[in-house]
């Protein structure tokens, strides 16, 4: 049942006398869902393979709230992921997407995802790009029942997409390029205000939407500058876009998840997925707990971690 703006229950409404089910496609807007839906299970058909997601083929639910994401219709996106939990097998919902201020755990949303943690769905959120001041978290990723995640840049030598312009050391210690300058930092000392990991969320390649308005400049930031900047051919310019965030760093973990879940039978619970990630991620030296949480998000010791 939907949550009202005071953080009640309306036990007459229902998310599925909202939505507008079975649509060919959930995001006709600026592609920014496109995208962050190809980091996590794209099959990379149209460029042959290369540019797949983290968990290929992976079963997806698109539920567009529209451009500007009210409260009200987040809280009935949470709502309607709780309705169709058993139909559609719902095991990790992506938010990329978040607001500013301090963490309330009676905000509504907070709430509701308190609630999708509790019905066994692993929550990601993404940690904000307001960085690289201290104290500028998306208040959704402080939730310690939610994983929050930073944006870092890729740790392969070399990169052909050059993703370290965008994390070069903010603090004069000449540390590795590993974190992204734009996204957002916790509070130093803190035990709740950090990000749990880090993912890539740097000149990411990714799916382009192929109606309504691709994603824009502001979205996309390197969509005018792809081969320089992304290294996209110009085969493969009319399926993919680059862009950076949290955003995208963010579905990098729900592939990871997803991967996760499919290597324990889908039995892990929210909690132990929290674990696991955090125990298994790479430290980054001379980065604090408040920066990068628990370090650089590992994929196969993850999954390793929980095979059958």
């Amino acid at each position: 049942d939907l949550f009202t703006f005071k953080g009640s229950i309306n036990k007459t409404a229902k998310a599925a006398d909202l939505f507008v089910e079975n649509l060919p496609n959930s995001e006709t807007s600026v592609g920014h869902g496109t995208h962050v839906a190809g980091i996590t299970a794209g099959l990379g058909t149209a460029s042959g393979g290369y540019y797949t997601g983290v968990a290929p083929g992976a079963k997806l639910v698109g539920i567009g709230t529209g451009d500007i994401l009210f409260i009200f219709w987040a809280l009935a996106g949470f709502d309607y992921i709780l309705d169709h939990q058993q139909a559609y097998n719902i095991k990790v919902v992506n938010n990329s997407w978040g607001t500013s201020g301090p963490f309330d755990p009676k905000d509504p949303i907070n709430k509701a995802t308190k609630k999708v943690h509790d019905k066994g769905i692993t929550v990601v959120f993404a940690a904000g790009n307001d960085g690289p001041d201290q104290n500028t978290l998306n208040p959704y990723s402080v939730a310690p029942w939610v994983i929050g995640v930073a944006a870092g840049c890729k740790l392969v030598t070399p990169d052909p997409t050059n993703s370290a312009v965008h994390c070069a050391d903010q603090t004069g210690q000449n540390r590795p390029a590993w974190l992204a300058d734009f996204s957002s930092r916790g509070i130093p000392g803190s035990g709740l205000y950090h990000p749990d990991v880090t993912a890539p969320g740097v000149h990411i390649v990714s799916t382009r939407a192929s109606t309504g308005t691709v994603l824009n400049a502001l979205d996309a930031n390197h969509d005018f500058d792809l081969t320089s900047s992304c290294a996209i051919s110009l085969a493969n310019e009319q399926y993919y876009t680059c862009a950076s965030g949290t955003s995208m760093a963010t579905p990098h973990v729900v592939g990871v998840v997803a991967l996760m879940q499919e290597a324990a039978g889908g039995s892990l619970t929210p909690d132990r997925i929290a674990s696991v990630l955090t125990q298994t991620a790479r430290p980054l030296p001379g980065f604090a707990l408040w920066e990068v949480g628990a370090g650089y998000v590992d994929a196969l010791a993850a999954v390793t971690a929980v095979r059958k």
